[in-house]
């Protein structure tokens, strides 16, 4: 793989995209991520491809890397808007490479089982 060059986000990162996630491509691009991570086989190697990060990740988890960092990578609270942060996740969320599933947050599922109302007993 080769390091972060002004090459642009491949096409087929793009396809079937809504404006918002477009737009996070962008920020991934411009914010020079690519540096330490890779998209489509190009990029660095210091951080994980991104190319299935969806699928490892949820969206919750990917807003809290982004903005607090962690293991090798610095936190960019400080260096994206709010909007950035909600564009760059939400393209991220649609990185799933071979068509894998979404991640999914387990301990959501027990919360919400948990505030759904026990059904009453039958009557006898």
């Amino acid at each position: 793989m080769e390091a972060w060059t002004s090459d642009p986000i491949p096409s087929a990162y793009l396809r079937d995209r809504t404006p918002l996630e477009r737009q996070g491509a962008i920020v991934l691009q411009n914010k020079q991520c690519r540096n330490c991570h890779s998209i489509g086989g190009m990029g660095g190697l210091r951080g994980p491809a991104l190319d299935a990060v969806a699928a490892h990740m949820t969206e919750d988890q990917m807003i809290r890397q982004v903005l607090q960092g962690g293991g090798n990578m610095p936190a960019y609270g400080n260096a994206l808007s709010p909007a950035e942060t909600t564009a760059l996740v939400r393209f991220l969320t649609t990185l799933r490479g071979n068509d894998l599933p979404p991640a999914i947050d387990s301990s959501r599922r027990l919360v919400l089982s948990s505030e759904t109302p026990a059904t009453p007993p039958a009557p006898h």
